[in-house]
Parts: structure tokens; sequence; C-alpha cells
């Protein structure tokens, strides 16, 4: 579960970096404000697609792949939690 955790709050954490860096910010008061407000909006539905992406690439890391296979899987995989076993299929027709 911490892994999920860790891997979800890399990616909330560069989708409030990315909204933040979109606006202006004249002073540090305005900057603390919009950080605040920042860490504050981002949806629900947001955090859910990125806890679930989190349990696609446990998935993949448990059935041995890594690095560019487990991306390459997480792209193609279309079950909710989990890397599909067609992916893995083609993973290992590639590799083999």
């Amino acid at each position: 579960m911490y892994e999920i955790q860790m891997l979800s709050c890399q990616q909330y954490w560069g989708w409030c970096k990315y909204r933040y860096r979109e606006g202006p910010k004249n002073n540090f008061a305005e900057a603390k404000q919009a950080a605040i407000q920042f860490l504050n909006a981002c949806p629900l539905d947001v955090l859910r697609r990125f806890i679930n992406r989190s349990w696609r690439f446990m998935s993949a890391y448990r059935k041995g792949l890594n690095g560019e296979a487990a991306a390459w899987a997480v792209r193609k995989q279309k079950q909710h939690r989990s890397i599909s076993q067609t992916a893995m299929y083609s993973i290992l027709a590639v590799l083999d």
C-alpha cells in the first residue's frame, strides 16, 4: 500500500506543480496563496486515475516487468487495476 501512496503522491505533486507554474505570482504572499489553492484544487476523479495507474504499475512489476516494458504494458492494459494477460503475452512475444 505504501508504494501506491508514493506513486500517487508523485503524480499528484506533478499535477499541482504544473497548475501552479501556469499563472504569474508577483510576490511571496501570492505564491504561497497559489500553492495552497492548487494543492486543494485537484479533482477527485484525477486522484482516482493516479491511484489506478499506480495499481497497474505495481501489477506489472509483480509480474516481472520493469522499465519500458512495464510502462508499455500500463499504456496498453484494459483492465481496471491489473495488467491484462494479453499485454503480458505481447511483451513476452517481443522479448523472446
